[in-house]
C-alpha cells in the first residue's frame, strides 16, 4: 500500500515538472514571435524608381510644314513632282535657267585671266629693275650714280671676266676646212714657259695675205682658266692628222670684256659697285626704282581677289537654280510650271513630314511648370472611334506658349499652347486625339510601401 502511494506521488511529481517545462518553452516561443513581428513592422524594403506624373491633353495632330521659296529671278527649265508626291531629302524638285548666271562666270573668268597676265608683266618689268653681273669678274667702268635717269639698253658697267681669256692668231689657208669651232688647241706662252688647252671659239671667213706672204686666216681662242698673264704673247699649235702646225703669228691674251646694259627705263635707286671691285656671278650690281611698279602689282592683286570673290559668288549662286526637297516628305501646292518666271521670294510648294508629326494642345497654368521645352516625354495616345486603341510614344516639349489663349481669358485658369514633336506611322495628320502625358517629375526616387508610414498627432 505504501508502495503504491509512494509510486502515485512520484508520478504526480514529474508530471508537473513535464507540464512546468511545457508552459515555460510556449511561453518563451510566445515572446520571441511577438518581438520578430515589432522586428518585422520595423524593417521596410526601399526602392529606386524614376517617379512620373500624368496630365492629360487634348488636341490635334499636325506636322512639319517647310514653304519653298525661290532664291532668285529666273525662268523655270524642268519640274519633277507632282501634288501629293512623297519626295526623299535632297530629290530633285526642279531646275530653273542658269545661262545667264553661267555667262557672266566665263566673262569674269576672261577677266581674271587677263590680269594673271597682267600680273605677269609686271612682275617681269619688276625683276628687271635689279641688275646682276651674269659672270664673275671685274668691274672696269662705272657708267651711272645714284638717281640718274637711264633708258633700256644704256650702258651701267663695262666687266672683265676673270676666267676667260682669249687671243686672235693665224692659220694657213689650207687648214681652213679642218679647224672647226670647240677644237682642242694649244696655247703657248713662251714668256712664262707656259703650255695651256685651250679651244677654238669661232674662226674667220676671210682670207688674207700674212706678212710671211702666206693665205692666212684668223682663229679666236679662248682660255678658260684663272690668273692667266694678260697683255702678253701666245702662239698656238694646232693638231692635225699627226702634224704640229704652229700658228703663223703670235696673239695678245685679253680678257673677256662686256659691257652691261639697263634692261628697262627708270631711275637708279642704288648702285652697289665701284671701279676695280671684282664681282661674283649672280651678284647684285644696280637697283632702279620700282615704287610704281609695286603700286600697280598690289592693285591687280586686288583686282584679282575681287574678281575671284565675284566668280564664287556666281559660282554659289549656280546652286539657287536646282530646287531639292530639305527633308523626307509630301508635296502640297505647287506653284510652279516648266516656262513660267519665278520671281525671287516667291512661293514654290510646300513640303511636309508624314512621320515627323507634332501634337498641338494646350496646357492649364496649373501644371504650366511641370513642362519644359526639350522635355522628354511619354505620350499615350486614343484616337476617338477606336475603343481600347492606344499607341503608345515618345516625344520632346518643343513649344510653350508664352501667352495665354485668347479663348482662355473668360474662364479663371488660363490655358497656353503647347507642342510635342513625336514619329509614327499609324496616328496620322489632323487626327483629333486624347493623349495621357507621362511627365517625369524625379529620377531614381527612394520608394517606400504606404504600409510602412504610421501617423502620429497628424503627422506621418
Amino acid at each position: 500500500m505504501k508502495l503504491k502511494k509512494c509510486a502515485s506521488l512520484f508520478i504526480f511529481v514529474i508530471t508537473c515538472v513535464v507540464i512546468l517545462i511545457v508552459v515555460s518553452v510556449f511561453t518563451n516561443s510566445l515572446k520571441t514571435r511577438q518581438i520578430e513581428k515589432l522586428q518585422d513592422k520595423n524593417v521596410v524594403k526601399v526602392i529606386k524608381r524614376d517617379l512620373h506624373e500624368e496630365i492629360t491633353l487634348r488636341g490635334v495632330v499636325t506636322s512639319e510644314e517647310k514653304p519653298l521659296f525661290s532664291s532668285v529671278t529666273a525662268k523655270v527649265k524642268n519640274v519633277f513632282i507632282k501634288e501629293n508626291d512623297y519626295v526623299k531629302k535632297n530629290n530633285l524638285i526642279a531646275i530653273f535657267d542658269d545661262t545667264k548666271v553661267k555667262y557672266e562666270i566665263k566673262i569674269k573668268e576672261r577677266e581674271r585671266q587677263n590680269l594673271y597676265k597682267d600680273l605677269d608683266n609686271l612682275h617681269l618689268k619688276l625683276m628687271e629693275c635689279s641688275v646682276y653681273s651674269p659672270f664673275e669678274g671685274q668691274i672696269i667702268e662705272v657708267y651711272v650714280k645714284e638717281g640718274d635717269i637711264v633708258s633700256r639698253g644704256s650702258p651701267i658697267c663695262k666687266i672683265s671676266k676673270t676666267d676667260l681669256v682669249y687671243l686672235t692668231v693665224a692659220f694657213p689657208k689650207w687648214l681652213f676646212k679642218n679647224i672647226k669651232k670647240g677644237d682642242s688647241i694649244l696655247i703657248v706662252l713662251e714668256e712664262f714657259g707656259q703650255e695651256i688647252r685651250g679651244y677654238v671659239r669661232a674662226k674667220s671667213s676671210i682670207f688674207y695675205t700674212s706678212e710671211n706672204g702666206f693665205p692666212a686666216f684668223d682663229v679666236e681662242v679662248v682660255i678658260n682658266e684663272r690668273n692667266i698673264p694678260l697683255k702678253t704673247k701666245a702662239f698656238c699649235i694646232f693638231e692635225f692628222s699627226r702634224q704640229k702646225v704652229r700658228s703663223l703669228n703670235d696673239g695678245i691674251t685679253t680678257a673677256e670684256e662686256d659691257v652691261l646694259k639697263s634692261p628697262a627705263d627708270g631711275v637708279v635707286k642704288n648702285i652697289y659697285i665701284t671701279k676695280f671691285l671684282k664681282v661674283n656671278k649672280n651678284q647684285l650690281i644696280l637697283k632702279l626704282s620700282d615704287d610704281e611698279i609695286t603700286k600697280q602689282i598690289e592693285n591687280i592683286k586686288t583686282q584679282i581677289e575681287q574678281v575671284e570673290e565675284q566668280i564664287s559668288k556666281y559660282k554659289e549662286d549656280l546652286s539657287k537654280f536646282i530646287i531639292k526637297a530639305p527633308l523626307d516628305g509630301i508635296i502640297n501646292d505647287i506653284n510652279i510650271i516648266e516656262g513660267k518666271t519665278i520671281s525671287e521670294g516667291e512661293k514654290l510648294a510646300v513640303i511636309w513630314s508624314p512621320r515627323n508629326l507634332i501634337f498641338e494642345s494646350k496646357i492649364s497654368e496649373l501644371d504650366l511648370d511641370r513642362l519644359k521645352k526639350g522635355q522628354k516625354v511619354i505620350l499615350q495616345f486614343k484616337i476617338p472611334g477606336r475603343i481600347g486603341t492606344q499607341e503608345i510614344l515618345n516625344g520632346t516639349v518643343e513649344m510653350i506658349g508664352l501667352k495665354p489663349l485668347e479663348e482662355s481669358k473668360d474662364t479663371n485658369i488660363s490655358f497656353y499652347p503647347v507642342k510635342i514633336r513625336f514619329k509614327s506611322d499609324k496616328i496620322k495628320r489632323g487626327m483629333h486625339v486624347t493623349a495621357q502625358t507621362k511627365v517625369l517629375i524625379k529620377q531614381n526616387a527612394l520608394c517606400i510601401p504606404v504600409e510602412a508610414l504610421r501617423e502620429e498627432n497628424g503627422k506621418y
